[in-house]
């Protein structure tokens, strides 16, 4: 049997009802009979589409207080694209494959068409592109409604992911907190940006820890990968590269820091913690 592929779905717009997973094919056969929907699926977006797509998103975003988003930009993205009779665009799905087993689904439907089948359309339309699919949900911890229909269709939780975010205009307060307790004072901490988004730390001349700093606006920046090598751990490195990471950061002009970590990294989110990070979401993924 072939490997399952698993997609990523951005749960915030699932529209199933609560169904048995042995009831999924007959519910999805149901809500496509009545339903008039016309699903373009594409590989290449037209202005107009673009268009479309950004109108819908920029209703969502503004109706649901989330700031999730579709990607257009990428290449290899197949979209599915949900129209009425009357031409407007109902839902749009897309798939962003990564690799030949990992595939991540994004989906947006207006809140007026919600829980009418939408999403079942587009979903079937996507998953015919792969016959032996798991699914992997992404579930906001407010969002009650999904995690119920999740239960229902017996899927299992498998981990937490928490957004985290730092307001650079108050980094500083975590900077004193960090001095207070010796960690830059008693050793020679430098940063090295190595690249337009790369960051090195370097402890008395030898490197200790890396960084990626990818900016996704003109104010606010990612950090990815933040890793401190073995033999420099539980000695304060992470700390320092923080102190240090985050003034520089202010000074090119960004105003927050964002990044994402385990549920059950206590370690890493201590820290982030204490350089001045809290948690704005918390992200469930559930197997299915």
């Amino acid at each position: 049997m072939e490997k399952s592929m698993y997609i990523l779905v951005f749960f915030m717009f699932f529209s199933y009802t609560l169904v048995t997973k042995e009831s999924k094919k007959i519910f999805h056969q149901e809500a496509s009979m009545n339903l008039d929907i016309h699903i373009c699926p594409t590989n290449l977006l037209t202005q107009k589409q673009l268009q479309e797509i950004a109108d819908l998103t920029t209703f969502c975003h503004r109706h649901d207080g989330i700031e999730l988003s579709y990607p257009v930009e990428e290449e290899h993205l197949t979209h599915f694209l949900g129209y009425l009779a009357d031409g407007r665009l109902a839902a749009c799905l897309t798939l962003i494959s990564y690799e030949e087993t990992l595939a991540e689904c994004c989906a947006f439907t207006h809140p007026e068409f919600r829980r009418q089948g939408f999403f079942s359309r587009l979903l079937d339309e996507a998953v015919s592109q792969y016959p032996d699919v798991d699914l992997l949900f992404a579930v906001s911890e407010d969002c009650a409604d999904a995690i119920k229909t999740l239960a229902a269709l017996g899927a299992e939780k498998d981990s937490d992911e928490h957004m985290m975010a730092c307001d650079l205009n108050s980094w500083h307060m975590a900077q004193q907190a960090g001095i207070s307790d010796g960690t830059i004072a008693s050793h020679p901490f430098s940063l090295t940006q190595t690249s337009e988004t790369e960051y090195t730390l370097f402890r008395s001349g030898i490197l200790c820890g890396t960084t990626s700093a990818e900016p996704i606006s003109q104010t606010t920046v990612c950090l990815h990968h933040v890793e401190v090598l073995p033999e420099f751990r539980n000695q304060g490195c992470g700390t320092a590269f923080l102190q240090l990471l985050l003034p520089d950061l202010a000074q090119k002009g960004f105003k927050k820091v964002i990044l994402q970590v385990a549920g059950d990294n206590a370690p890493a989110i201590a820290l982030y913690k204490k350089t001045g990070f809290s948690v704005t979401k918390t992200l469930s993924y559930y197997f299915y």
